[in-house]
């Protein structure tokens, strides 16, 4: 795992000479008391703006998508906060400009793209311009500019595809990629629409998505090896290594992990989180170690998995004491009544409490956060009348639904 696949905000932040070193050694040892992420302490105690804070996790994502390196992406954030540039223009300040390359003159998946109407001919030829200058491919150059969807770009790969196995006629195929365009409709669909067969697409949960899943790679760096698989007939597993971003042994160990899912001995989710433990690991050694203790991983994961329920975590809150919720269960026993209905009865809860905790219990059972951090924000919806889901947003932990 190269470098800018792990940079953290707060050291790109020094590296672009934005923050001292002390003050983030100092921000990160309250991040972690107060159960903050970094950026919000970062703000709240003045050592960078909001709008540079923006532009340095815009810059992360970039380096760690591979759009960008590592060098220009601190050298682009720098220029950002000197000369109040957005990320573009900073990158194209800071980059040299090449000679002149010969324009390519054809391209398959160009071909493809224009022809379905998601580009222009102009378009696709300056981006197959930059796709020379950067190594880039010629789909992720689109999607960066704006030209193609993500989506759009998976579906014109999944006509190539098609075309290049012989499904059927190369028009057909092109129509329906144009109609799926044209409707806002799933490619699959318009396939079937047109009588074509897209079970070759309708593949399962694969390696890429089980990396995915497990945040080995991001969306951007599948689709950059998807697009080298079918344009350029590469293996998935050796185009995920060939972006450096996973390891050769942890995509072997994927593949292993896939076939445990299909067999029934590991749910998704398992997988993913067995696979966090090893992304990092570059030896078999370190590998064969892991894949030995899949059975203590899988014990942990059962101890992960069991729900919080509402009275525990208004204990955990401070709201409900052991002696409270003992007399309020001896009474749910007797009356032949639910539990938290007897703890309203009881007044030993109010409904406002109870609601807070309900909210804070979807977030718990979903794993989008951690039970320190329910307990903060329950104390601090409380004391400043707002929901869960405002006091997550303000504390930058609220997770995409």
């Amino acid at each position: 795992m190269s470098e800018g696949q792990t940079i953290q905000l707060g050291d790109l932040l020094v590296k672009a000479g934005l923050l001292p070193e002390e003050k983030l050694d100092e921000a990160s040892r309250l991040a972690l008391k107060m159960r903050l992420p970094i950026g919000r302490i970062l703000t709240m105690h003045g050592h960078v703006s909001e709008a540079i804070l923006a532009k340095a996790i815009e810059v992360q994502a970039r380096i760690r998508d591979q759009a960008i390196s590592i060098e220009l992406g601190i050298k682009a954030l720098a220029l950002v906060a000197r000369e109040n540039l957005d990320i573009d223009q900073a990158v194209e300040k800071l980059t040299p400009k090449a000679k002149p390359l010969p324009v390519p003159t054809e391209n398959r998946l160009g071909e493809i793209i224009m022809a379905a109407g998601y580009a222009t001919p102009k378009q696709v030829q300056e981006a197959m311009v930059h796709a020379a200058e950067t190594g880039l491919p010629l789909g992720m150059v689109l999607v960066s500019k704006g030209i193609i969807t993500r989506s759009g770009l998976n579906s014109a790969l999944g006509a190539q595809r098609l075309i290049r196995l012989g499904e059927n006629e190369r028009d057909k195929i092109i129509f329906a990629l144009k109609e799926a365009r044209l409707r806002a409709k799933s490619f699959s669909e318009t396939l079937r629409k047109n009588a074509i067969d897209p079970s070759v697409l309708e593949q399962d949960f694969g390696v890429g998505e089980l990396l995915v899943m497990a945040g080995v790679l991001s969306e951007s760096q599948l689709l950059t090896a998807k697009e080298q698989e079918v344009v350029e007939g590469t293996p998935l597993e050796k185009a995920i290594t060939n972006c450096g971003a996973a390891s050769e042994p942890c995509v072997q160990t994927a593949n292993q992990l896939l076939k445990m899912i299909k067999e029934g001995m590991l749910f998704e989710n398992q997988a993913a989180n067995i696979l966090k433990k090893i992304q990092f690991v570059t030896s078999y050694d370190e590998l064969n170690k892991v894949l030995a203790s899949i059975d203590e991983i899988q014990e942990e994961m059962d101890e992960e998995n069991v729900e919080v329920e509402i009275p525990e975590i208004l204990k955990k809150a401070g709201l409900l004491s052991d002696k409270e919720l003992q007399i309020a269960t001896n009474l749910a026993l007797s009356n032949r009544q639910p539990l938290l209905k007897t703890l309203i009865d009881a007044k030993l809860v109010s409904e406002r409490n109870l609601t807070i905790a309900n909210q804070c219990k979807v977030y718990l059972d979903h794993k989008l956060i951690q039970p320190n951090q329910a307990t903060i924000a329950i104390v601090y919806a409380l004391e400043n009348n707002l929901t869960i889901d405002e006091t997550l947003d303000s504390f930058g932990w609220s997770a995409p639904a």
